[in-house]
């Protein structure tokens, strides 16, 4: 028999798939169309998660990474709250499955709620993050969990020493990212996310995050194509410049008591200059309604708070719809 004339020896039936894994992604014949090119492009799609009563209860506040001790039903009562905003501006929500009990951390899943640092979606697929707080070891098996679930490709797993979470790492405009390094993502993690994003042909930007800001999300959003937001106070001066230079307009958002101590720098961009917010960010809304953008809805999330996050943070980005 000669094996050279079958396809399964790559004969004349053997067919080659053709394209890339993005060209593939963005058909969505094989995949889930899922990917981010601007972190302010249109919204379409999200993931939220309400942890289970059992693991917000599972250690003490601070050992959990937590203000204060979380209820369950006020908790489910935000985020379905901030679901209903979503539903209402057409955007779908999917959610995470319950995490799986893990011997090595029984504090797992007790931070889920804060999907924003579960993934980092890119053009051809999703980076899995290597969480940087042991409580939070083992909370990447959501996220694969949902990527299997929802036929989303990993792009990357950050892996060897190196750890990252998904709120340091922003698409400021398609072919250029930001990666911020600090004390949830470190050197190695951002070299890994960068040799993800150079590979899809971006371009990387490095700034650094203050010790007592836990993601360059914290510092720095993205508004438009050539506009940003930025806690310009709590950032290197001359990386603000080079953000300048790039071509980016920057609005200062000064540290008022509802950014420090209210989450309202913690929003959500749904579309090219529109947010979505926090109840309690009136000035902050103010401020950035002066460069045109607009704030379509203010959503009460007072437990969410109380996990040291906002609504930036407990929103996983999933799918983003290019202009044009």
């Amino acid at each position: 028999m000669d094996l050279t004339t079958s396809a399964a020896y790559h004969g004349p039936g053997w067919r080659p798939r053709a394209g890339s894994l993005a060209e593939e992604i963005a058909d969505g014949g094989l995949w889930a169309p899922m990917s981010v090119h601007c972190d302010a492009d249109r919204l379409s799609d999200v993931v939220l998660h309400c942890p289970p009563a059992e693991r917000l209860t599972s250690g003490r506040p601070d050992q959990l990474q937590h203000l204060r001790p979380l209820r369950h039903a006020p908790l489910r009562r935000d985020l379905d709250t901030l679901a209903a905003a979503y539903d209402r501006l057409g955007i779908t929500v999917h959610e995470f499955a319950d995490p799986v009990q893990r011997p090595a951390n029984p504090y797992c899943g007790a931070n889920a709620m804060y999907a924003r640092d579960l993934l980092w979606m890119t053009g051809a697929g999703a980076v899995i993050p290597r969480m940087a707080s042991a409580v939070r070891a083992g909370e990447e098996h959501q996220t694969l969990g949902l990527c299997a679930r929802l036929g989303i490709p990993v792009a990357r797993t950050v892996g060897a020493d190196g750890r990252f979470e998904g709120a340091d790492a922003l698409w400021l405009r398609p072919g250029l990212v930001a990666v911020g390094i600090g004390v949830r993502t470190d050197r190695s993690g951002a070299r890994q996310v960068a040799e993800e994003a150079e590979r899809q042909g971006a371009t990387v930007l490095t700034l650094t995050v203050p010790r007592d800001v836990q993601h360059l999300l914290g510092v720095l959003q993205v508004l438009d194509t050539d506009l940003l937001a930025a806690r310009t106070s709590r950032l290197d001066p001359v990386e603000v410049g080079r953000l300048r230079e790039l071509g980016f307009d920057v609005v200062e958002v000064p540290e008022l008591d509802e950014v420090v101590g209210g989450f309202a720098f913690n929003f959500v961009t749904v579309a090219p200059r529109a947010v979505l917010m926090s109840a309690g960010s009136s000035r902050t809304a103010a401020l950035l309604g002066r460069y045109g953008v607009e704030c379509v809805a203010r959503v009460p999330v007072p437990e969410l708070f109380g996990g040291a996050g906002g609504i930036g943070c407990a929103t996983g980005i999933l799918r983003r719809l290019p202009k044009g």
